[in-house]
């Protein structure tokens, strides 16, 4: 593995476990993950997002088809140039990356695995059909995807999820900008199942009776996860004025996207704790990613710091008492984790 650390199984609902005890354990074994990580270098990245505008996908009468089978020509090229920007955000030479770190056959099949699925997005556009399709033809199996590079370590899933970016962007660009306003949305529908553990949480939920107090926590915080998301950006905002990235600033569309996406994250790695009644997808998922990615992209810490706090109190306005109960021992680690104790400024 390329940061190895086991994370500590911890119940924060257990009555076996004070909560302040849990919590400075979490905070120790991310001190010993960051002190890894933070050891490796780091480099610069751009992202390219469009506007969310509500559009009709069969509104244009080009040929689509004709647009779709050269895209899909040269899906093995805009793998391997994927790939290597891949390596180049990552601060990794593939041609001198340890063979046991990743070998050449794990790395083509994930190239594979991310083209095929492309591929098949490619021909759900091609036959005018609205994106929500994808998530009848193609979520499960996005799925299975995210689980199958997510199991051995972290950096697998960000391998995964920036190969999947990096080529859908390409593939963006060699669009008209009709025909990448169209196609964005498709792009999107399977970056939400690929980037968030949905699949974890739905299969959690149904596990749980209809009076667990953690499934009637979880239902009402994604009825609203969205609201929150929106509203934390714009006082993180407020408290960040002049805030740079390598997006831009924090009122950049762009980069008000990617981050309001971000707050949505944290928010479904909250339910899935609360639905496992666990620490684990924080420690084995979210906070490792999070500790490869963010000094990459120049994302500060103590913009992650604002956002945990002001997150905190946006839960706590909107949920009922006896819900926001349920995730606090979660918020509470979040913030240790994050925190200064753990996380040096960018």
């Amino acid at each position: 593995m390329m940061f190895s650390q086991s994370p500590e199984q911890l119940n924060p609902l257990s009555n076996s476990v004070d909560r302040n005890e849990m919590t400075l354990t979490a905070v120790r074994w991310a001190q010993k993950y960051y002190a890894k990580a933070a050891a490796h270098s780091h480099c610069s990245s751009t992202h390219l997002f469009l506007d969310d505008q509500e559009v009709d996908v069969t509104e244009f009468d080009e040929d689509r088809s004709r647009i779709v089978a050269e895209l899909m020509k040269n899906l093995s090229l805009l793998g391997t140039l994927a790939w290597n920007k891949v390596g180049a955000i990552l601060g990794i030479d593939w041609n001198r990356y340890p063979v046991n770190k990743l070998g050449l056959k794990q790395a083509a099949t994930l190239i594979q695995d991310v083209s095929k699925l492309y591929h098949q997005a490619l021909e759900v556009f091609a036959q005018y059909e609205y994106p929500f399709r994808l998530s009848v033809s193609l979520g499960r199996e996005t799925i299975k995807l995210r689980r199958k590079y997510s199991q051995p370590e972290p950096l697998m899933l960000v391998l995964l999820q920036l190969q999947f970016h990096y080529m859908g962007r390409m593939l963006l660009e060699w669009m008209s900008m009709k025909e990448r306003t169209v196609f964005f949305l498709y792009f999107k529908t399977l970056e939400d199942y690929l980037y968030s553990p949905l699949g974890e949480v739905n299969d959690l939920a149904a596990q749980h009776q209809p009076d667990s107090p953690a499934l009637i926590a979880v239902q009402q915080l994604l009825s609203i996860f969205t609201t929150v998301a929106h509203h934390t950006y714009h006082k993180v905002y407020d408290l960040n004025l002049g805030y740079r990235s390598i997006s831009g600033d924090l009122k950049n569309h762009l980069l008000q996207y990617s981050a309001t996406r971000d707050i949505e994250l944290f928010q479904i790695y909250l339910c899935w704790c609360t639905l496992q009644n666990s620490l684990h997808p924080i420690q084995q998922e979210l906070f490792p990613m999070c500790v490869i990615l963010y000094p990459r992209l120049h994302i500060s810490w103590k913009l992650i710091q604002d956002m945990l706090s002001e997150l905190s109190e946006e839960l706590e306005k909107r949920l009922l008492p006896q819900n926001f109960a349920v995730f606090s021992p979660y918020l509470q680690v979040l913030a240790e984790i994050f925190s200064d104790r753990v996380v040096q400024p960018i």
